[in-house]
């Protein structure tokens, strides 16, 4: 009757806004961490120079996740995380495993993005700090990541944008407490719900558009702030 169709619309409008906050919530996680694990992790390997074998070995673990398809990503994640032997067992079924797994997946673009912005740099960058006696992180944080701030932010909003569309690998990993709008979308399609998978998916497309607007207005303020020197 109405009462029922009522409390069937009440839950589905509760079921998408939950949804919509943990795919955001799980996006953001995603692109900021991701963001300064990717590129530390590609200015220590691009400037180690002590050792060449780890340096080669480091770069094939940064390109492997592109060879790796997300369903076998996902089900990896579920046999290892899941034992109960594992001390890291306790962040299966959580927000955390969701984050993790979303970086590891879109790692090797963001890797060689980033890789390929510190290669512009001088070589000698490193050596002129240390015979000047400043310590090597504070010529990145004055000297690299502002010259590299583009591709900083291009990275953000690549993983964002990723992780609010991924299905192949979280769709093994949530709970009920962490379902994401592009999961929650191929579930409402497979129970017949062609107009809910619908308004979900646009939901989506919504939500990364406001936010990459959002980005562009940030980046585009921050960059004329800090690149004026392109223009000279």
């Amino acid at each position: 009757d109405h009462r029922d169709l009522h409390k069937e619309y009440r839950r589905q409008r509760q079921m998408c806004i939950r949804d919509s906050f943990n795919s955001v919530r799980m996006s953001l996680y995603a692109a900021f961490f991701g963001t300064i694990i990717i590129f530390i992790g590609s200015y220590l390997i691009e400037k180690m120079r002590a050792d060449k074998s780890l340096r080669d070995i480091l770069q094939m673990i940064a390109l492997m996740p592109m060879a790796i398809p997300g369903i076998v990503l996902g089900l990896a994640y579920i046999f290892f995380f899941n034992m109960k032997d594992n001390p890291l067992n306790f962040i299966y079924a959580t927000m955390a495993i969701l984050v993790i797994n979303t970086v590891v997946h879109f790692y090797t673009v963001s890797h060689l993005s980033a890789i390929t912005a510190i290669k512009k740099l001088d070589n000698e960058f490193e050596s002129v700090s240390l015979s000047l006696k400043v310590p090597i992180y504070k010529m990145f944080f004055r000297v690299t990541l502002p010259v590299c701030l583009p591709t900083v932010f291009d990275i953000f909003i690549y993983l964002f944008c990723n992780a609010m569309t991924t299905v192949s690998g979280v769709i093994f990993l949530y709970s009920y407490d962490t379902t994401l709008a592009s999961v929650s979308s191929i579930h409402l399609d497979e129970q017949g719900d062609v107009a809910g998978a619908a308004a979900m998916a646009m939901l989506i497309v919504y939500i990364s558009f406001l936010v990459r607007g959002i980005h562009t207005i940030i980046s585009t303020f921050l960059l004329k702030r800090t690149q004026a020197w392109r223009n000279i």
